[in-house]
């Protein structure tokens, strides 16, 4: 199976050239971001392979009432965790019997398994098809009233949700799994990037990285709970600050037209810009002093430098350049940001498990900006909810961190808020910060 492109639309496709209809039609139905179509046409290239090797015709067992069996679900939970190449290439029997090929090892243990969350995504991307195909396809041409199709949507609605909670040990984003850090640890690790970036982000050499302020200025937003494809989408003139001890404004927006590069699916883009659920996907945020300093430091230095290294300005107006003097083009250049500054955090100490965190699996924090937002999400519980109420917080959650409005994350994550106890003034703290800041320039000088 492969997925071609055509203009906004995508083709899920045999080797041979055969349409995989209803993956076609619920890729296109359902999302508008290139990076999730690709993402959820993996995890159908994965169903297909089952569905062959099973025999299972879908629609023959809804009229029996059926769907799939525990045989079916198990040999999903193993095959999530091989890579996509090796099985399209198993034999049916290899796939049949997956998971009963090596008894002693959970899935994840296998050779060659991948990462935990990708078998999730998976996981995830399979139920929602399979509840998509009933609810879209199957249920409309079933007979109305019938007791088969009451069991058939019970089956259905257990068998996406066995899917869904079918990895354990996940370091990423499972809905009903708190991905976040104690108070106290997350704005230590803020105060860390702020005022150490230029040792966390030396080069292997020991060299200062030449990008080591827009790396600073990444991460720090992040903090502020931005999603990282919106942090490499944000333009130059939707950064807005007065100065000193004073909030800045970013507004978070669809900025894709500036790009004169096709955009692909590891393009950095705004989550919902083009969705057909209903994101916030046009929000202005206001964001601490510091994180406005960090952007104002990297625009007068390292943005400069970049800009004028080439004949003509090719920034097309984003903030964020790679080195080239162009904008970030690809995900993968933030998520190496991310990657470098956690190497630097785990030195210093700073992401080895809080002892009185209940949340984390696992002995070390897993760095990424995820881990920040979810941790920003958390502590903006835990200041507003001290005057307003639980639905008003929640409705600000929404908005800020740009959730749709029937989106129950925010409950998720005021979890967090209500069991840590740490108590701070943030804009105390932020502006101690700018305080030390200065010192340390001016001692410089």
């Amino acid at each position: 199976m492969r997925l071609e492109t055509h203009g906004s639309k995508v083709y899920l496709t045999s080797d041979s050239g055969i349409l995989h209809v209803p993956g076609t039609l619920y890729l296109n139905e359902s999302y508008a971001n290139p990076h999730t179509k690709h993402v959820v046409a993996r995890a159908l290239r994965v169903w297909v392979r089952l569905a062959d090797a099973f025999s299972i015709d879908l629609a023959a067992r809804a009229l029996a009432g059926r769907w799939l069996t525990e045989a079916e679900k198990k040999a999903l939970r193993y095959l999530v965790f091989r890579p996509i190449e090796q099985i399209e290439s198993m034999s049916d029997r290899a796939v049949t019997t997956i998971a009963s090929a090596t008894k002693d090892k959970e899935p994840n243990e296998r050779a060659g398994a991948v990462e935990p969350n990708t078998a999730l995504k998976q996981l995830v991307g399979i139920a929602d098809f399979l509840l998509w195909f009933h609810t879209k396809i199957l249920e409309p041409r079933m007979p109305i009233g019938s007791a088969v199709s009451e069991t058939l949507q019970r089956r259905v609605e257990i068998c996406a949700t066995e899917l869904k909670e079918g990895v354990r040990g996940t370091k990423a984003l499972h809905p009903h799994r708190i991905r976040s850090m104690p108070t106290e640890r997350f704005m230590l690790i803020y105060s860390s990037v702020f005022l150490r970036s230029a040792d966390l982000l030396r080069t292997q050499s020991g060299k200062i990285g030449c990008n080591h302020l827009r790396d600073r200025a990444i991460i720090l937003l992040a903090a502020e709970g931005m999603r990282p494809g919106a942090i490499g989408n944000v333009a130059l003139a939707d950064f807005k600050w007065t100065g000193k001890k004073e909030r800045g404004y970013v507004t978070i927006k669809d900025n894709t037209a500036r790009r004169t590069k096709k955009v692909s699916t590891s393009t950095p883009v705004q989550k919902g810009a083009a969705s057909n659920q209903n994101y916030n996907s046009e929000i202005t945020i206001a964001i601490w002093a510091t994180t406005a300093q960090a952007i104002q430091d990297y625009i007068k230095s390292e943005r400069v430098a970049v800009i004028t290294r080439t004949l003509r300005n090719r920034s097309e107006g984003f903030l964020f350049l790679a080195e080239h003097g162009g904008p970030i083009g690809d995900r993968g250049t933030i998520a190496h940001v991310f990657r470098r500054m956690g190497k630097g955090l785990t030195e210093i100490g700073l992401l080895s498990k809080d002892p009185a965190d209940p949340y984390l699996h696992g002995e070390v924090y897993d760095f990424d900006a995820y881990l920040l937002r979810h941790s920003s999400v958390s502590l903006f519980y835990a200041t507003k909810i001290q005057t307003k109420s639980v639905d008003v917080v929640m409705d600000l959650m929404k908005m800020r961190f740009g959730w749709s409005k029937e989106s129950d994350m925010p409950a998720l994550y005021a979890q967090r808020a209500m069991s840590d106890a740490a108590s701070l003034t943030v804009d105390d703290y932020m502006e101690s910060l700018l305080a030390e800041a200065n010192v340390s320039k001016n001692a410089e000088k």
